[in-house]
Formats: structure tokens, sequence, C-alpha cells
């Protein structure tokens, strides 16, 4: 008998169980909602985010130019690579900053940031080497 109730009152207290951990989890959501937000809205991360999308854009941009002159001479001119190498530059170093920042990097895969920056320093090499050839 005394078992039973025990039974029964371990039973009960499951669901009350239940419903404080789900109350737990979406306070913890909104907490990482709100930090995520604050980042969003804090004038270093717009700042940085204005000059990483200007980067790439201005990437973007010489990276057709060097195409055109790809098709056009077989190669692409001396100031075109230069001026990439420049741009490819300041790209890693806005990676690295939001890589090593603790304002930026909020909610971030660090992976993710180190697998690009790797990237882009392998085409920072092939460019310079092109360079040389050039």
């Amino acid at each position: 008998m005394r078992v039973k109730k025990l039974l029964v009152i371990a039973l009960m207290a499951f669901p009350m169980m239940g419903i404080a951990q789900s109350s737990y989890e979406q306070k913890s959501d909104s907490a990482n909602t709100t930090q995520f937000e604050n980042k969003q809205n804090s004038a270093a991360y717009q700042q940085w985010l204005s000059q990483y999308e200007e980067c790439g854009r201005q990437i973007n941009t010489i990276s057709e130019q060097y195409q055109r002159e790809v098709e056009k001479r077989g190669y692409p001119k001396k100031k075109t690579v230069k001026a990439k190498i420049a741009l490819v530059n300041q790209y890693i170093s806005l990676l690295q900053q939001q890589r090593d920042s603790p304002e930026l990097n909020q909610g971030v895969d660090l992976g993710k940031v180190n697998s690009k920056i790797t990237m882009w320093q392998e085409q920072l090499a092939g460019l310079t080497a092109l360079l040389k050839k050039i």
C-alpha cells in the first residue's frame, strides 16, 4: 500500500517537472534572442557589418573585372591583381576581427569563421603567386 502511494505521488510530480523544464527553456531562448538582438543593435557590430558587406561588394566587383581581363587578354592586369590582394587582405582582417572580438562573435560559429579565413588565405597565396608571374 505504501509503495502504491509513493508511485502515485511520483507520477503526479513528473508532469510538474515537465512544466518547469519547458518554462525554463522558454526563458533561455528569450535570453539568447535578447543577446542576439543586442548584438544586432550594437554600434560596433553595425559598423563592422557595413565594412564587411562593402568589402564583399568590392571583391565581387574586382573579381568581375579580373574575369573580363582574363577572357580578353588571357591573364589579368597587374593593378587588378594588386587591388584584389588588398581587398582580400581587408576581408581576412575583418573576419579575424569578428573571430577575436567578444562583441562581434556572440552566437557565431567560430569553426566556420576559421574555415573562411583559411579559404581566403589560400586565395591570397594564389593571388600573390600570380602577381609574381605577371
